[in-house]
């Protein structure tokens, strides 16, 4: 082989991949609750609350027939990912901080009433935190 060859069959070959980007964390859906641990306590009355998550920045919450809306945003280059979420209802606007993660279908939030953001998906006994599992809903053919 030519000098030139060489050169031409190194140019044109493919250079080296680049690993896959990974893709953020995407809380946008419908999710059904699955478990609640409210201050370190299981909730014993599992209800049929569900969460969606829109493009747009808005989350609805419906539980036992109300629905609840806010706002929502995240920053997934954090580790944890954090979610900041506002719910609205009944002349009251309540602000709560969390971090989030996505695993396949399941969806855990950490988020706290008052204070300061949670670094663990824990709820401590006697806290504001909430710790919250919900699947991703499966939409109906």
């Amino acid at each position: 082989m030519t000098p030139f060859l060489i050169l031409a069959l190194t140019v044109g070959a493919p250079g080296a991949k680049e690993p896959p980007k990974k893709d953020s964390p995407t809380l946008v859906g419908l999710w059904v609750a699955e478990s609640t641990i409210k201050g370190g306590r299981p909730d014993k009355n599992p209800s049929d609350a569900t969460m969606e998550f829109t493009a747009d920045g808005k989350v609805i919450l419906k539980e036992r027939g109300k629905d609840i809306t806010g706002t929502y945003s995240i920053d997934a280059k954090k580790d944890p990912a954090e979610l900041d979420m506002t719910l609205e209802g009944g002349g009251m606007s309540i602000n709560m901080p969390g971090i989030f993660k996505v695993d396949k279908d399941t969806l855990t939030l950490c988020l706290v009433f008052m204070g300061e953001r949670p670094k663990k998906f824990e709820s401590p006994e006697a806290s504001m935190t909430l710790l919250l599992t919900l699947k991703r809903s499966k939409p109906e053919k």
